[in-house]
């Protein structure tokens, strides 16, 4: 499908599966948009992914705010995620569409990735080339392989990767931020919302900026990064690949860190007051299991957890 298509394809998806989770939806439209869903195969595959990824409009809906004002900034004219934002705003609910989307594997690009995880879901696959790859919940990612070299795009998320050997073909990582050649066969490579980490857990990483600035990342270290810099290079950490096997390790780790490694794992908003960031959290925890680990939180450390509904979670100093 050509991109005009595709984007007006997830147009119509997303206003359906508004107008069906809006409670204003009568019998006629119930079964115009069964009719819809079945007349084509990628209608029916994205309402399944829209049901299991975007679970963001539940948010405003379970606070209150009428499905109808939904429907009117989806359908307004101009950027939907300005209109969107600027409803939401207007009725009350003190976090942008932007951070809402965020949330639950926005932007719409990845519902088409070739690869992707849903909220607390994790995958592992062998590349065409033999290589292992391990996607991290609520992330997404294209491959492209050809006779000169191999291409994965993380489009959002966090993936581990096992690089087959193959010489006569290069393996790059391409995000929104970077653009990494792999020298060694293992490496870990995050990026959610502008921000990412790299980790050469063995054999180096030639790391470079889209600004044009370019970093030699040595086996067995990491480094942070945004659109404008690297980071200060550091010792990887052995707790690092936990997430694979479905553990949260950690060793004085801030709590800000804590509370990203747990959104892709929980469906809604957690949202964390700047004021206990800081906070030093050490253990090792199931991320399967992220209500359980909020309420360890809250039994050890000064803060106080509060729920307005399960889909909105507040941590804040007790």
């Amino acid at each position: 499908m050509s991109q005009e298509p595709t984007q007006r394809l997830i147009d119509d998806a997303t206003r359906w599966w508004v107008l069906m989770n809006s409670g204003q939806a009568s019998e006629a439209e119930h079964r115009a948009y069964q009719r819809w869903r079945s007349e084509d195969p990628r209608h029916e595959q994205l309402c399944r992914q829209l049901e299991t990824r975007l679970g963001v409009f539940q948010v405003p809906i379970a606070q209150g705010i009428d499905g109808q004002l939904l429907q009117r900034a989806l359908n307004a004219p101009g950027s939907r995620r300005k209109v969107l934002q600027r409803a939401l705003l207007g009725a009350g609910v003190m976090l942008g569409a932007g951070a809402l989307l965020s949330q639950h594997g926005w932007p719409m690009a990845e519902l088409t990735a070739d690869l992707r995880t849903g909220t607390g879901q994790r995958q592992s696959l062998t590349l065409p080339d033999g290589s292992q790859l391990r996607l991290n919940a609520r992330s997404a990612a294209n491959i492209d392989f050809d006779p000169q070299r191999r291409v994965v795009q993380l489009l959002e998320g966090e993936m581990l990767l096992s690089l087959a050997r193959d010489p006569a073909r290069p393996f790059f990582l391409q995000t929104a931020q970077v653009r990494v050649q792999a020298s060694g066969s293992r490496l870990l490579l995050r990026e959610r919302d502008g921000q990412g980490q790299a980790t050469a857990l063995d054999g180096p990483l030639d790391i470079a900026g889209h600004g044009g600035e370019r970093l030699q990342l040595p086996g067995g270290h990491e480094v942070t990064y945004d659109a404008f810099h690297f980071g200060p290079v550091r010792p990887s950490r052995s707790s690092a690949t936990a997430w694979v096997d479905g553990l949260l390790e950690l060793r004085d780790t801030p709590l800000s860190e804590v509370v990203e490694a747990l959104r892709p794992y929980r469906r809604g908003v957690l949202r964390l007051d700047p004021a206990i960031a800081g906070l030093r959290v050490s253990g090792l925890f199931r991320l399967d299991n992220p209500q359980q680990i909020l309420d360890s939180l809250a039994r050890t450390l000064p803060i106080r957890i509060t729920r307005h509904t399960e889909l909105w979670v507040t941590l804040s100093a007790a």
